[in-house]
């Protein structure tokens, strides 16, 4: 299948375990940008507080027919429970997405995924296949091995 990983990092968590599905699954990866939490401290509080609140940001989305993927894996951090402002806003935008999706979340711990992935859900068109949490100490010390290998036979096991 042709699979696309866009994803949202602000610290490169995100960005990390992108690049390991890529190499799993040979997948184009691709990066939403959003400039306005780039940064230091006072980029993270503002990037918290608009997330309780709901202000959704400006977004760069790289220009790709995201209908011309078989597949395509979404991928974000989890801010104050929810899922990281950008992403929320390219999904608030209602693009034509093709109908298999995947989610995989990357988390401080102190803010459980079931929230996120049950939010961004309902944003979605369709159905998730495969769904993917991971923490950023698990990143942080290279322990994404296992369980992206079982995020793949997920796939495997949809088609």
């Amino acid at each position: 299948m042709k699979t696309l990983i866009l994803f949202y990092s602000r610290t490169g968590t995100t960005e990390t375990v992108a690049d390991a599905l890529a190499a799993e699954l040979d997948a184009t990866v691709a990066r939403i940008s959003c400039r306005k939490y780039d940064g230091g401290w006072f980029r993270y509080l503002l990037a918290g507080y608009d997330s309780v609140k709901g202000r959704l940001p400006k977004i760069e989305v790289p220009d790709l027919d995201f209908r011309s993927f078989d597949r395509i894996i979404l991928g974000t951090p989890i801010w104050t429970s929810y899922p990281a402002l950008p992403m929320r806003a390219f999904l608030s935008g209602k693009p034509d997405l093709p109908d298999h999706m995947s989610l995989f979340l990357t988390f401080g711990g102190h803010s459980p995924p079931e929230k996120a992935e049950e939010f961004l859900s309902d944003l979605l068109p369709g159905k998730l296949e495969a769904r993917l949490n991971i923490s950023q100490k698990a990143v942080d010390a290279g322990q994404i091995s296992g369980p992206v290998a079982e995020f793949v036979r997920k796939l495997g096991d949809t088609h």
